[in-house]
């Protein structure tokens, strides 16, 4: 029997150990069957790059749950995961043949069912926001489908440059497998450090190698958001009252944790609702967009919004510690979030319409910024790129 710390550190260590060997070979599969993103007009990349990311992701997912079963009983993520493999595969058929989005609606709605009824609470607790605390059945129903649906399409609209839907869900997961280790929730720190492990991994394949980069793609964010939702409110949480800041505080906790994803899809969609276009229509209106266009690279994109949500959380963690009123902070964090979150978007907007020649003074400094941290860059691309191709070479012989 292993003790509980070293069962939370094979966690994280054990999808660290199986990606690099699941994604090469998954990348030559894409490959050989053409599963690549292509390059047009709105896209990042200017060649063509496979998009089974949420393969590997399930795959690891899979295999460390097999493995850690062994140690500790994980029946209770048997839900999560059958529900995990019906979105991998409509968001599969997604990213090879596109669908509706009003049909992704319908079947993301059908996943966040199937979750409700077969044993998942939901959201059924406001903590005290707004003077609610233990909602009834239809007002619990009603809220955990719409929590659903915003997670799975924050985790979708973040996932438009490398590294960033992986960096948040680290980001994420890190900080949720904390709070539950603090609280004893075995299971769901387990669940939190596979998903650090796996998406720590991700990261370093998505950003930096070049032999083997892949996408995550709709059926790898999907496969995130749903686990990110299932950290955000298992049933757990509501045997905790006010043990911790977090448990006194938790929506606008969440919130804060999740204020990258969040914000930028609210801000989104209603630029688009305003311009009459369909929220769910792409464009490239997105906060990373507006830092690639800028001059900064995707390494830096990702690292400065993924420093803008945890100023958020540094100032949900603040006015926490003033125990002030939980609406009042709440109202507080949504500020945050909008300075941190919105105003960049709409400041540069500003000065590439108004004052362009300050403007590309940011953009040449941004570019310089951008360079330094490809010669960082480039060391991990080797190390990873070269040492991926000898176990490739060596499994095919």
């Amino acid at each position: 029997m292993i003790s509980t710390e070293f069962l939370y550190i094979l966690s994280a260590l054990l999808p660290m150990l199986t990606m690099p060997i699941v994604l090469p070979m998954v990348v030559l599969m894409a490959r050989r069957k053409r599963l690549t993103d292509n390059p047009n007009a709105r896209k990042m990349q200017d060649r063509p790059v496979a998009v089974m990311g949420g393969t590997v992701i399930m795959l690891v997912l899979c295999i460390t749950s097999i493995v850690l079963n062994l140690f500790y009983d994980l029946s209770s993520l048997f839900p999560a995961m059958c529900v995990m493999v019906i979105l991998y595969i409509f968001g599969m058929l997604d990213d090879n043949i596109g669908l509706s989005w009003k049909f992704k609606l319908v079947m993301q709605i059908f996943a966040i069912l199937l979750l409700f009824f077969g044993g998942y609470n939901g959201v059924d607790s406001m903590y005290g926001l707004f003077g609610l605390n233990d909602m009834p059945l239809w007002a619990s129903f009603l809220l955990t489908v719409y929590s659903g649906l915003l997670l799975f399409n924050a985790v979708n609209f973040v996932d438009g440059i490398d590294g960033l839907a992986s960096g948040l869900g680290v980001l994420a997961g890190a900080v949720m497998g904390y709070w539950n280790v603090c609280h004893g929730f075995t299971t769901q720190a387990i669940l939190s450090f596979i998903v650090v492990g796996v998406m720590v991994s991700f990261f370093f394949f998505n950003v930096f190698s070049e032999r083997y980069k892949m996408y995550m793609g709709d059926s790898g964010s999907l496969v995130l958001g749903l686990f990110i939702f299932i950290l955000a409110c298992p049933d757990t949480y509501y045997a905790v009252e006010n043990e911790f800041l977090v448990d006194r505080y938790f929506v606008s906790f969440l919130v804060a944790l999740l204020s990258a994803m969040i914000f930028d899809l609210f801000r989104v969609v209603i630029m688009r609702m305003l311009k009459g276009k369909s929220p769910f229509e792409p464009d490239r209106t997105h906060l990373h967009h507006a830092y690639v266009d800028l001059g900064m690279s995707h390494l830096l994109a990702t690292l400065k919004i993924m420093m803008q949500n945890i100023a958020v959380v540094v100032v949900w963690f603040l006015t926490a510690m003033t125990e002030m009123n939980v609406a009042m902070q709440f109202i507080v964090v949504l500020v945050a979030g909008i300075v941190f979150l919105w105003m960049p978007y709409f400041f540069l907007e500003y000065l590439k319409n108004n004052h362009i020649s300050f403007y590309i003074k940011i953009s040449k400094r941004c570019k310089r910024h951008s360079d330094r941290l490809e010669v960082v860059g480039g060391w991990i691309r080797r190390i990873i790129d070269g040492r991926r191709k000898q176990l490739i070479s060596h499994s095919i012989k």
